[in-house]
């Protein structure tokens, strides 16, 4: 791929392919980007897959969610509610992570009302999108569906993606059950074809396969990996309920400063609560269209 378009803007000092990396704009001649790289992925063993090593204080904890054949490294946070967050990070080979503030602040927000919520490490990041699709769907079921005798740890699931797992988790909530609604921020429409090699178009027609759902979509102005065209054209793919936030001035790393406010102004409107709390403690209370 990098053969085909040419050297990259740093001087071939970077995997990043040339195009994203010239849209970058910021130091990376170590294959690194500032801000983002720095927030790799934790070091250390995760704890065993089964749910019984939780210990379930209301504090996140590290567990291995199984996943065909294999694993994701979680953190996973297991509170009396309905209602699990699922948290996805960016794009893993420019050193996208679960540490991502964006996927911190999701977590914090939903945990402080009272939801469970898990964040997690794509298996890998390289690919059709397919198998991080599965991840999501795995980590879903991990938490809904009954294990070891025990009940579910939660019926109601909401997926929250940013940049990379934006697209991917829009596209895995048609096939988990009880996914009540997805939020996408700052999709890199863009650049889908560099980093769901060409199948972005497939996943974004998932996505639309959501009549119903109540749908959370935000981009902003000055957005590096998506134009406003381009958003408002994913936006319109859509079916209803949706909300679309366009944010003047704000870049693709600087939305996790305004999510806070806009999931309080959203989840109220969209799954008829009356705010967050309400949220975490009777999950949606909308019936799907």
């Amino acid at each position: 791929l990098k053969q085909r378009l040419g050297p990259s803007p740093c001087g071939g000092r970077c995997s990043i392919p040339p195009s994203i990396c010239g849209r970058l704009g910021r130091s990376h001649s170590s294959g690194k980007i500032l801000g983002v790289c720095s927030r790799r992925r934790a070091a250390g063993p995760a704890g065993a897959g089964p749910r019984q090593v939780l210990q379930m204080r209301g504090e996140e904890e590290r567990v291995r969610i199984p996943v065909q054949g294999s694993w994701v490294n979680a953190m996973v946070c297991v509170r009396n509610s309905p209602v699990v967050v699922i948290a996805l990070h960016p794009w893993g080979p420019i050193g996208g992570s679960m540490e991502d503030p964006h996927v911190q602040q999701v977590c914090r927000t939903f945990g402080s009302a009272g939801c469970s919520s898990v964040r997690f490490d794509f298996r890998s990041g390289i690919g059709s999108g397919s198998s991080s699709v599965e991840d999501v769907k795995s980590v879903a079921a991990w938490f809904v569906e009954p294990q070891d005798g025990a009940q579910p740890l939660a019926s109601q699931v909401l997926v929250v993606g940013y940049s990379y797992g934006s697209v991917i988790g829009a596209a895995a909530a048609a096939d988990i059950p009880q996914c009540v609604g997805y939020a996408t921020i700052a999709p890199p429409l863009d650049y889908g074809w560099a980093l769901y090699l060409f199948h972005g178009s497939s996943l974004r027609a998932r996505a639309a396969d959501s009549a119903g759902k109540p749908k959370l979509l935000m981009v902003g102005t000055s957005d590096e990996f998506c134009s406003e065209a381009s958003f408002q054209s994913f936006v319109a793919e859509l079916p209803e309920p949706k909300k679309a936030i366009v944010l003047p001035g704000v870049n693709h790393f600087s939305l996790h400063k305004l999510l806070p406010k806009a999931f309080a102004e959203w989840v109220p409107e969209a799954f008829g609560v009356a705010d967050l709390q309400a949220f975490a403690q009777q999950g949606s209370r909308r019936s799907a269209a």
